[in-house]
């Protein structure tokens, strides 16, 4: 009898263990977006849209083992000037000048220009994103490019 609870423990936490590695890996969608998830539960996102772009660094965690939740972790400067804190062009935080923030803010590229989601649904290498209402983005959605084409709004594994 014990030993079967005691096997039956270590199967499950094995397997909550050895799940969670399964995620692990780059993935990528039809709309310019990059998720790579770490084996350290940090995260690098980044969106690239004709000479737009966008980045945001964080952790993720999976729970139940059904979902995958980010969390942000944005970067900050400070404006030397005034101290007012502003979003970091890098992953770095530092003092910047007046000028080097007015100079960041006119580019088309930055930390959280367009945010990853909070919450994906796992299915094996694919992971679906949730709109901000709940539903799930599991349909392909007009291109931005060309409106007559259809991309995947999900991510799919392209590297380990």
């Amino acid at each position: 009898m014990m030993k079967n609870i005691l096997f039956f423990a270590f199967a499950m936490i094995s397997s909550f263990v050895f799940s969670q590695h399964k995620l692990e890996g780059i993935y990528q969608n039809d709309f310019g977006e990059t998720l790579k998830l770490n084996p350290d539960h940090t995260f690098e996102y980044k969106w690239n849209f004709d000479l737009a772009s966008s980045w945001n660094i964080g952790t993720w965690k999976s729970t139940d083992n059904q979902n995958i939740y980010l969390t942000i972790n944005e970067i900050m400067d400070t404006v030397k000037e005034d101290g007012k804190s502003v979003l970091s062009e890098d992953k770095i935080s530092n003092t910047i000048t007046q000028m080097d923030y007015v100079l960041q803010s006119i580019t088309s590229g930055g930390q959280s220009r367009n945010p990853p989601p909070k919450k994906l649904l796992i299915k094996g290498k694919i992971l679906y994103p949730y709109f901000n209402d709940g539903k799930l983005r599991d349909q392909k959605e007009p291109s931005p490019m060309n409106g007559t084409l259809e991309g995947k709004p999900w991510f799919e594994r392209v590297a380990r």
